[in-house]
């Protein structure tokens, strides 16, 4: 039987830069969409769809406490220097009681950086970086009983 101790608190999550934690991150998601090719097939009125591949996309939102995306968009812009980096985003309310969720993000690569922003009415400046990963695993899982 499900029991609303069990749902997690997105609260209780951390973000790791290649093994460097990220404590402003204010949010983070990593999706995966299947690519798919349409197959039209004889005496069939739908269409068909065969899986060929899969793309991976995230975004992440950060308090703005630090110039490092900039840097690294200055460095690509400036030097050619393009660098790719291993995520993970940790997720453990032990209130729950469902365990720990590792999940890794591997050739991760970030797609833009805001350059500047200034905004009279926030009272914590932030930045929305989104990213492409190419591979990913998962270490650790969450309970599937309940």
């Amino acid at each position: 039987m499900f029991r609303a101790q069990n749902t997690i608190s997105g609260k209780e999550g951390r973000l790791f830069l290649n093994g460097e934690e990220m404590a402003h991150v204010k949010n983070f998601e990593a999706n995966l969409e299947k690519n798919k090719s349409e197959v039209n097939i004889m005496g069939r009125r739908v269409t068909g769809h065969k899986t060929t591949g899969a793309t991976g996309t995230g975004t992440m939102t950060l308090y703005k406490v630090t110039s490092r995306f900039q840097r690294l968009m200055m460095d690509y812009v400036k030097k050619g220097e393009d660098p790719y980096f291993t995520l993970q985003s940790v997720l453990d309310d032990k209130a729950s009681g469902r365990g720990v969720e590792r999940v890794t993000l591997y050739d991760v690569n970030f797609d833009s950086a805001k350059i500047a922003g200034l905004d009279v009415d926030s009272e914590a400046l932030e930045e929305e970086v989104p990213f492409t990963y190419e591979d990913f695993d998962l270490p650790e899982q969450l309970s599937d009983s309940f």
